[in-house]
Order: C-alpha cells, then structure tokens, then sequence
C-alpha cells in the first residue's frame, strides 16, 4: 500500500498511481463545485461577496462555500472561495491522508478550467477510495465527465499550466495583475487581522501561493513602498508588506542555494532596485532600512554596494569632522541606550542582528572594538560573540577586542569561557589571535568559569531529509517555563538556523511540539546522538566558512554542550565499525543483498523519503543536455556521473538516518514505520556502507531510485 507526502511546485511527481489520484481529486473538485453551484442562491451569495471583496481595497478572506462531515469515516470535506474570481480550494482531510487542490471553475459552464494538486499527505489507495466513495455520494460524475482530454489533465496535475511537462521553464514568469491583486489581498488581510502585540501569521493556502509564485516579489516591494510613503500612513500594512517580503526572500533564498540562477538574478536585482530608491531619496531612512534588514532575516547576503547606499542615505555628521570621532558620536550614544534595554549578550546581539547584515564590515569591525570598551558589562560580554560573525575581518577584529581588554576588571569569566567555546567553532585561520588572547587572560589571572549543571530536557529530531537538513528542538522537561529552543542543521553547510528562549510558557511549549509533531515526525531521541549530529554540522561549518549563530552557544549552555567542537563524522570509519559490530548472519552477501531490497521497499512506502532526490543547477544542466533521451538513460548518467561523485554525502545521510532511528528513546512508534516492508537501523547502517563500497550504485536499488525521482522530479518541476 503506498504512502507518499507530496508538496506544490513540482514535487507531484508523474506516476500511474498518483496520476489515477489526481484525477480522482479533480473529479472531486468538480462534483463538489457543480453540486453547490446548483443551487442559484448559493451561486447569487457568491456573486455578492465577490462583488464585496472587490469594492474592499486588497480584497479579503476566503470564503467558507460548504463543509462536508456526514460521513466521518470517509473523512471531511471543505470547499473555499479566493477572493480572486472563479477560483476555488478544495480541503479533504481524513484519518489516513490530507489533501487541498485548488481551481478554476466556470460556474456557467460548469467546467473546471485548471487545476493544481497543491498538497498531499498519507495514504494513496485510502484518498482514491474516499475520492471515489464523495464523487458517488455527490452525484454521478465520473473522472470521464471532466470535459478535459488526457493531455489537459496531464497538464493540470504535472506542471501547473506549463505546456510541456518535458520542458519545464527556466525562471518565473513576469508578475502579473493578478499577481498584483493577490499580493494586495494578503498584505490587506494581514493588516486587518494583526494582533495587539503586532504579530501577523499567513495560512497554509497563502504559503503554497507564495512558495510557487516568487514573482510576487516585486508587487511586494511596490506595495511596500507605496504604504511607507502614503500620506495617510498605515504602520499595519507597511508591517504585513515587510512580512511578505521576508517570507519571499527566504523562498527565493532557498532555490539560491539550489543553484537556481533566477533566484540568484532576483535577490541582485532587488538590492539594486533599494540602492536606486536610496539615491532617489524616495523613501524615509527608516523604511529604507527596514526593506533592507528583510535581507538579513531571510539569511541572504548583503552587497558591499547597498550597504555604503544605506550608510550614504542616512543622518548625516559634519563633514569637518574627523572619521573616528564621527563613528563614535554615532556608534556610542547606541550602545548605551541598547545597555539599558537588554540583560544578557545574547540579547545584545539578537538586537544587533536586526541590522548587522546590512551594517559595512567596517562599521561592525569598529563596533567590537567599541564593545569592549563599554562601560557596560553586558555589552563587554557581547564581544566573544562577534566571533561568529559572517565576516572574517570581524571575527579577528573580535578577537583583537579580546585581546586588547584581557584582563580581571574588563574580562569577564564567563566571557572566558565562552571565548574558549568558541575557538573550536570558527575557522581555523582565525584561531591564532583568539589563542593569545587566551593566553593572555589567563596570564592576567582570569580563570574560565564553570559550565553550570543542566536540568533534564527532552530533546525532538526529525529525520534527514534528501538536501541533508535536519530539525532538533530542546525543551525544558518541567517547569511552568523554560528552555524552547531549536537547530536547523544541514550537511556541507553546518548550522543553517538557530533559536533559543530560556522562558518559554509550558502552554507555548505544548503547543510548539504539537504543531511541530503534525507536521513531520521527530521523536525524542537520547543525547548522544544529538552530540554527534551537532558536532558534524558545527565542522562542517568551519570547513565551509559558516559559524553558528550566537543562539547555539546558548543552547550549549542550556544543554551543558561543553564538549561540543568541530568533530567531522567520519562516515566511513564509523559504517564500517557498526557494520562490524552486527550479527556474522548479518553480514553475509546474501543478507547485505536482502537488504539492501528491504530498503528500497521502505523507501517506497515511507514518507520520511519523499525528499530523496537531487535538485541543484548541476541536476539541471544535466537533464539539459539530454532532453531528447529516455528518462532510464538519464537516470543512468546520474548514477554514473552526478550521484557517483555525490556517493559520500548520500552515505552521510543514510548513515545520520540509522543513528537517529536507533537513538529514538523506547515507548515511541518506530521512526521507520511498521508492516511488512518497515526496515530497522540496521538496514540503513547496510546502506550507508555500500554506498561508500566499490558496488556500482546501478546495483544499489535505493540509489537507482533516487536517480529516477530525481529525473522526474527535475522534468516535471518549475524553475
């Protein structure tokens, strides 16, 4: 029985399986919209507040059409309007699946125009069963009833209107009016709907929208600056663009990293665009700033350019002024006033990382000097943090701060201690200045403090994904409040994210996990293995150039993390010693060879491998270069080229997988599934050591069929 979770944006990957549920969710849309429509005052309500939400400036919320719950053990069904017209999202959730698929649908008609599977999760056979059991009950419409031929709904299903499945385009569409009126729509109902304390929060419709339309981008930046600069100011509505923005800025972050040249020419051309409002004056420096820092959460680098941009358009000093005396007439009056709104360096630097990715190298290099010689304690502590700047420069020029202030009355202990943490967690050509600083406090009589003893805490993990990430959470295991923090880790880059909060409400906390347990499993697993998860990706950061934000040195310190530095998992040598380790049964070629195919069969019915593919710009030059050859000698060339050279990061991940499932603490469900075809860690460790071996991965079925998902998932795939 297969169990697949599939995502919008060309991951519904083609299939005769999947495309025979496809069609039956579409068949479902149809019958569901043709039956509420039948009824002329439902269609007349419609029209009203269609007519209601275009009279409103930005549009509204969606429209509840007809809920659906008389048949439990089918499962429940939700039909919603979008304010833009005539198109529809149908939710069906059930015990064994979810599923939300949006269309047209021209009511006159009676016709579904397009459609998009945006989401699917769970049991393929149960949601083509429950499909076709509400598509009965509904009315006699049948899939051949759809008035589409076979290559309409193949279009539908594979590619959201591309009209070649085979050639999927290279780079978004430009924006359109329709486009422009859905961002209107959001920002408005944002506005409308933000909390006392300023929160905002998009729904799951909003997010997919946004996920498949990165051209929204720049209706996004005009709305921005159109309600920074309106007469009639609303700090709502200039706060949910800046939402918007960060939101789609890390979307197109995330295709940067996946090699997507497109991505790379957006996030060029937008600090361009805010380097020509800075010359033009358009805007106030604060709201400049703001669309600037948009940058820095969404982790993107910011150009040198718009940074001396962003300096240039703000207050200005008297140009007789020395540079030295100006930075410090307006760097320390900043600093003081930061000194008495925070209480640790952590918040220090939390503050300052609101604008450290838009501040020149040089500004934060003269900050850490000025730092530590603050008169204020906190800020003074706040400089060993420096040391994981993204900047080289900086990073010395911290340590240089260190070394110049190393002694009792200006170093702190602690301050100490976490120096000494951190050396292990920065590059090592940064290292040397850092190691005399050491020398010289300890010289001076400064002593590291003590690590304080950790209270008990659970520790959650997801499994490795196919790009290497990996989620841990670590919460306080009681108290009314207490420590809620999180790691994003990911392979051949290190720690990608991280946050922390020490005070956390046990009610926040409760409902953190329960979100977080919807929507991916992550079991609590025993520390060891969150220690050498860790501590791989902190060395693959300092070989990549990458330290951790400072949020990790407090979660070290929540957790006791003493011993956490940049050990590099051998993945080989540690295989090698577990295979080592198993039964003599176990090791035999015949048993390797079994499982070897226990672990293709999982992987098949299992959604913890949904994302084990490639999908990176050598992926696609590949597929490019072929697009005249059968998908089988394509999925050949991959195995023999591109996944051959990638053999030891696959072994990586298999590997990391085998461990946490081991490391998964007794009285939970098994990680890896059960039935006939669930494997143990065991398989996996067979799998991780084969991968490494001199078998060629044409003969390693898993590897085989990560080939395939990756051909079918580049070719039906956008951008």
């Amino acid at each position: 029985m297969a169990n697949r979770s599939f995502q919008a944006g060309g991951v519904w990957r083609s299939d005769a399986q999947r495309d025979f549920l496809g069609y039956q969710l579409l068949s479902l849309a149809r019958a569901m919209l043709s039956t509420h429509f039948a009824d002329e005052s439902d269609e007349s309500d419609y029209a009203d507040w269609l007519q209601e939400t275009s009279d409103r400036q930005g549009g509204g919320e969606r429209m509840l059409l007809e809920e659906r719950h008389d048949h439990p053990e089918q499962g429940t069904l939700r039909l919603t309007a979008s304010p833009s017209e005539n198109t529809f999202a149908l939710h069906v959730t059930h015990a064994d699946f979810a599923a939300e698929v949006t269309v047209t649908y021209d009511i006159d008609l009676s016709e579904l125009d397009s459609g998009r599977i945006q989401r699917f999760r769970g049991d393929i056979a149960k949601a083509i069963e429950a499909a076709r059991y509400w598509v009965d009950e509904l009315t006699e419409l049948d899939v051949d009833d759809l008035d589409l031929d076979d290559a309409e709904i193949d279009r539908m299903l594979h590619d959201g209107g591309s009209a070649d499945p085979e050639d999927p385009p290279d780079e978004p569409p430009e924006d359109t009016a329709q486009d422009r009126r859905e961002v209107r729509r959001m920002a408005h109902y944002l506005s409308d709907r933000a909390g006392d304390d300023g929160s905002l929060a998009l729904d799951e419709e909003d997010h997919v929208w946004l996920e498949n339309t990165p051209q929204s981008l720049w209706p996004m930046l005009e709305g921005a600056v159109a309600a920074a600069s309106a007469k009639e100011r609303d700090d709502n509505l200039v706060a949910a663009y800046l939402m918007l923005l960060n939101e789609q800025l890390e979307l197109i972050r995330y295709r940067s990293e996946r090699g997507r040249e497109w991505a790379d020419d957006m996030l060029a051309d937008y600090q361009d665009r805010l380097i020509q409002l800075a010359a033009e004056k358009t805007l106030e420096h604060h709201d400049l700033f703001q669309l600037a820092t948009a940058l820095g959460h969404a982790k993107v680098a910011v150009k040198p350019e718009l940074s001396e941009a962003l300096m240039s358009s703000g207050p200005g000093l008297p140009d007789s002024m020395p540079p030295e005396q100006a930075l410090n007439q307006a760097v320390r009056p900043l600093i003081d006033e930061l000194a008495s709104n925070v209480t640790s360096p952590f918040e220090v630097m939390a503050a300052m990382n609101e604008t450290a990715a838009v501040m020149p190298m040089e500004l934060r290099c003269f900050i850490a000097h000025e730092l530590a010689l603050s008169p204020h304690a906190v800020m003074r502590e706040a400089v060993p943090l420096m040391l994981l700047d993204s900047s080289a420069e900086v990073r010395r020029a911290a340590a240089l701060a260190l070394d110049q202030t190393a002694a009792p009355d200006t170093l702190s202990p602690v301050s100490l201690r976490r120096a000494i943490a951190l050396r292990n967690w920065i590059p090592e050509a940064d290292r040397a200045t850092l190691d005399q600083a050491v020398r010289k406090a300890r010289t001076k009589g400064v002593q590291p403090a003590q690590w304080e003893r950790a209270p008990e805490h659970v520790i959650r993990a997801s499994a490795v994904d196919g790009s290497g990430a990996q989620s841990v959470v670590f919460a306080s295991k009681s108290g009314r409040s207490g420590l809620f923090a999180g790691l994003l880790l990911k392979s051949n880059f290190g720690v990608r994210d991280a946050w922390c909060s020490l005070d956390t409400p046990r009610r926040e906390i409760a409902s953190a996990i329960a979100d977080l347990q919807r929507d991916v499993p992550a079991p609590e697993v025993e520390r060891p293995y969150i220690d050498v998860a860790v501590q791989n990706a902190i060395a693959a950061g300092v070989t990549q150039g990458h330290p951790p934000d400072a949020a990790v040195l407090q979660i070290a310190e929540a957790m006791n993390g003493a011993d956490w530095k940049d050990r590099l998992l051998d993945v080989a040598a540690e295989a090698e010693q577990l295979f080592g380790e198993l039964p003599a049964e176990q090791r035999t070629t015949v048993a390797v060879t079994a499982s070897l195919g226990r672990s293709l069969g999982w992987m098949k019915d299992s959604t913890l491998t949904d994302s084990w593919f490639e999908d990176d710009a050598d992926v696609h030059d590949l597929l490019g270069t072929m697009r005249q050859r059968d998908p089988d000698a394509v999925s050949r060339a991959l195995l023999e080229g591109l996944l051959a050279q990638r053999r030891r990061s696959w072994a990586e991940r298999f590997l990391l997988t085998a461990l946490w499932a081991r490391a998964v603490k007794a009285g939970q469900p098994s990680p890896l599934g059960t039935g006939a075809r669930t494997i143990t860690w065991r398989d996996l460790l067979v799998l991780a050591r084969e991968v490494l071996s001199d078998r060629p991965l044409r003969e390693i079925p898993v590897m085989a069929e990560i080939a395939e998902r990756t051909v079918r998932a580049a070719r039906s795939g956008r951008w």
